[in-house]
């Protein structure tokens, strides 16, 4: 957290030079810029990461399940400490130059974002059940996110950037590599839906240079709305994404 802070106070250092801008960007142009990268990404607060299983006796050999809840097991184990996973991100912003210092932006991309958590080589027993993983949980959220930008160039290529960025989660997935073991079988357990929202809101800043054409692009995304879908303890914590992006892009002027 203290890197992040000592980012946005950059950032905010930056801005504030803006009234000695030297910048070389022309007013009145219009331009696209695609562009790719990677994200570091986490949730603050404490964002469940869950494996749920569900173990009934079948009928000899066919797949009919016996219902009775006296022979039904139904369970499970939750993460909520969560640490940092890497993802990628491709789009493209189109952007308008205003005066030669402010321009506004409109991105949409497809971003990679969700959370680890260190639950390799964990095991448990509940009600004669016994639960192994293997690996890191991972919450893997493919989202189309769209950052709406006001951009300063406070130095030739060199701009500040800030916004709200809406975002939609077009894939919550929760992936792990787990075993379930009951009266000597063991069942694997693969992927399922994790308990995030469609819909969240953050704001990004960031800082960007641009040398013929090409454009780099360093930007952390600080969620502002909960994430977390329902509740299933006691505690009050919400949770956000955040999300730090770099991106490479080449500019075209129209």
């Amino acid at each position: 957290m203290r890197k992040i802070k000592e980012f946005v106070m950059l950032v905010a250092l930056l801005s504030g030079a803006a009234t000695h801008v030297c910048a070389q960007q022309k007013s009145d142009t219009f331009s696209i810029t695609p562009k790719v990268g990677v994200t570091v990404s986490d949730f603050s607060g404490k964002m469940p990461a869950s494996v749920i299983y569900a173990i009934a006796n079948y009928i000899g050999n066919t797949s009919e399940l016996i219902t009775n809840p006296d022979i039904l097991h139904v369970g499970g184990v939750s993460f909520y400490e969560n640490k940092s996973k890497f993802g990628f991100t491709a789009g493209a912003e189109a952007q308008y130059q205003f005066t030669n210092h402010f321009c506004l932006s409109l991105g949409a991309f497809y971003t990679l974002q969700g959370a680890s958590y260190d639950t390799k080589g964990y095991s448990a027993t509940n009600d004669d059940v016994n639960i192994a993983i293997n690996n890191d949980l991972k919450i893997n959220l493919g989202s189309i996110t769209v950052p709406i930008l006001a951009n300063v160039y406070v130095w030739k290529g060199l701009a500040v950037k800030a916004g709200l960025q809406p975002e939609f989660a077009v894939s919550k997935k929760t992936s792990c590599d787990a075993t379930i073991s009951y009266e000597g079988q063991a069942y694997a357990v693969t992927d399922g839906n994790a308990a995030v929202k469609t819909f969240s809101l953050s704001v990004p800043v960031g800082v960007s240079y641009e040398y013929k054409n090409i454009v780099a692009d360093l930007r952390y995304n600080i969620g502002v709305t909960d994430l977390r879908e329902s509740r299933d303890d006691s505690s009050s914590s919400t949770s956000q994404n955040r999300t730090l992006l770099f991106t490479v892009g080449y500019k075209f002027v129209l």
